[in-house]
């Protein structure tokens, strides 16, 4: 789903954004839309033994602790660039009120810097019981790890605050000059946060009820699903600015 959806926008993405100036928001979204297909990629492509069948000069077992680590890191930064982004475009349907900024921004900064703390500690805690088995040629956990505290600081709570502050936004009625951004945003930005909203609350209940066998029975998907979202959210709101 994620490569067929980046070969759909690549023409909107040369049209909108490569050609727009160059800028730190740019750089966000590209590193979003590179970065996360290449991780999956490459995760797929070591966890599940495939370095190894090919007589790579690698250790499994390095391979899973190293690459489980390293998806998780990469997915986390994503996660927070992409609430970042979503922040600036908020301040810009808000016209840059300075008490705005002032409350959303201390607020995303403890929010991902709690992020930054709980995925240490997940990162640390699950290493011990990471092992490679031979016969599925996978990498797996021998016990489950506390995930909560990885999706549940700065996710649920930084969306939520998102999300009531766009609504907050559209009961006080914007300026007319970003009308058209504005339906966009609601639109989009509703379908935005109901998606990866709704997937990531399931990746948080599948990691405190699923069996061990299957913790990360949606990682990838909810992962790919979330940064289509994001990707057709921003591309709709360059369009409309």
């Amino acid at each position: 789903i994620l490569l067929w959806d980046h070969f759909l926008t690549l023409h909107d993405e040369i049209e909108l954004i490569w050609r727009a100036q160059l800028s730190f928001p740019k750089l966000l979204f590209l590193f979003n839309r590179y970065a996360v297909p290449t991780c999956l990629i490459v995760l797929t492509y070591v966890v599940r033994g495939q370095a190894n069948e090919r007589g790579l000069p690698t250790d499994s077992l390095q391979s899973c602790q190293a690459w489980f680590g390293v998806g998780i890191i990469i997915g986390m930064v994503s996660i927070g660039t992409s609430n970042f982004l979503i922040l600036l475009r908020l301040w810009v349907l808000w016209d840059r009120r300075t008490r705005l900024v002032i409350v959303t921004l201390p607020l995303f900064l403890i929010t991902q810097i709690t992020a930054i703390v709980c995925t240490t500690y997940v990162v640390s805690s699950m290493m011990p019981f990471m092992i490679f088995e031979p016969y599925l040629q996978s990498c797996m956990l021998t016990q489950k790890v506390n995930f909560v505290v990885l999706w549940a600081p700065g996710v649920i709570v930084f969306e939520v605050m998102i999300f009531i502050t766009t609504w907050w936004n559209a009961l006080d009625q914007p300026l007319s000059q970003h009308t058209k951004m504005t339906k966009v945003m609601y639109r989009d930005g509703s379908i935005y946060f109901f998606v990866s909203g709704r997937l990531r609350l399931l990746n948080l209940i599948l990691s405190i009820i699923s069996p061990l066998s299957l913790i990360f029975l949606g990682v990838f998907f909810i992962w790919s699903a979330c940064n289509v979202t994001l990707t057709r959210l921003i591309i709709n709101l360059r369009r409309a600015a």
